[in-house]
């Protein structure tokens, strides 16, 4: 009969503790998690990771970002408000505001760059950006290697950024900066510059937003090809909840091969609202060589150069 009682004890003391912990998953059912705030920053001219329509204006248009339906998944699944804060287009000014916790999340920064100094970097990167040179069709042949750049004479935008290994190997260049995409093609087709130095994706747009994507040639190869990491702020509320969620969401290769979709599908819109517009001549008559020889078919999104 004692054994029959403790069988009886223990039995009703399984129960109890299912039944404790049914209850306990029911009251969380009926207090779902609070809403967090998560504030974004990062590039707001620089298409495809960030840009807005006209980033000089005093109220800026749409922030687009390929980032944005990675942001918008994360939202839903954790019960987030999403803000994207661009108050600054200086975007060092901007990364000053991820690291002092005005900002919790950087949409892109450089390993090992003294700009992103004190952020917490998200592993894998999310993707990489390579660096390249756009050239004039007939003299694409002229570039094998980064030896090469070094005896011609070349251009880039004062304010694209580079990692601190890149912007010390261009001081063994002959490299001058400009300010606008505009002055990029310029330059090189009045033959003041004999390459643009710039981003594989940053320069393919621009030159699609001016139609001229037909009349210049990129380099086969990427002269470097830099990771491009999320970062977030040491000094974010929700740094620890905001680590774990990015880390899990880029480790998954699928994820991954998701941005660079996201790349192709951005640079397909942009010729498509391309489609019409009159290239610039900057003053000087085409050479039709140069417009047909190693040009893209209308219509389809190119691959990078290879690595």
């Amino acid at each position: 009969m004692k054994k029959i009682g403790m069988w009886f004890l223990c039995w009703c003391l399984v129960f109890s503790t299912v039944g404790a912990a049914t209850a306990f998953v029911r009251y969380e059912d009926k207090h779902p998690q609070r809403r967090r705030d998560v504030h974004i920053t990062g590039f707001i001219d620089y298409a495809p990771f960030g840009f807005v329509a006209h980033p000089e204006a005093k109220i800026y248009g749409k922030f687009t970002s390929l980032f944005q339906p990675m942001w918008e998944t994360l939202a839903k699944e954790n019960n987030l408000r999403v803000f994207y804060d661009l108050q600054k287009k200086d975007y060092p000014t901007l990364v000053q505001g991820v690291r002092t916790g005005d900002f919790d999340v950087l949409l892109g920064a450089y390993h090992q760059t003294e700009l992103f100094r004190g952020l917490e970097f998200i592993y894998p990167a999310a993707i990489n950006n390579p660096i390249t040179v756009f050239m004039l069709p007939n003299r694409i042949h002229e570039v094998s290697s980064v030896d090469d750049l070094k005896k011609l004479k070349g251009v880039r935008l004062s304010d694209e950024v580079y990692s601190d290994y890149i912007n010390q190997q261009l001081e063994q260049f002959q490299i001058e900066s400009v300010d606008t995409p505009y002055q990029l093609f310029e330059k090189l087709f009045t033959r003041q510059a004999d390459y643009i130095l710039i981003g594989y994706y940053k320069g393919l747009i621009e030159a699609i937003k001016l139609g001229l994507r037909e009349q210049v040639a990129v380099a086969r190869q990427s002269l470097w090809n830099i990771p491009l990491f999320f970062a977030v702020s040491k000094l974010s509320r929700e740094r620890k909840m905001l680590t774990q969620k990015l880390t899990r969401y880029v480790e998954k290769p699928e994820n991954r091969k998701a941005f660079q979709d996201g790349i192709a599908a951005m640079i397909a819109d942009f010729e498509r609202q391309a489609q019409g517009v009159v290239p610039p001549t900057f003053g000087l008559e085409k050479n039709i060589s140069d417009v047909k020889e190693n040009s893209q078919p209308a219509g389809r999104a190119p691959q990078p150069p290879a690595l």
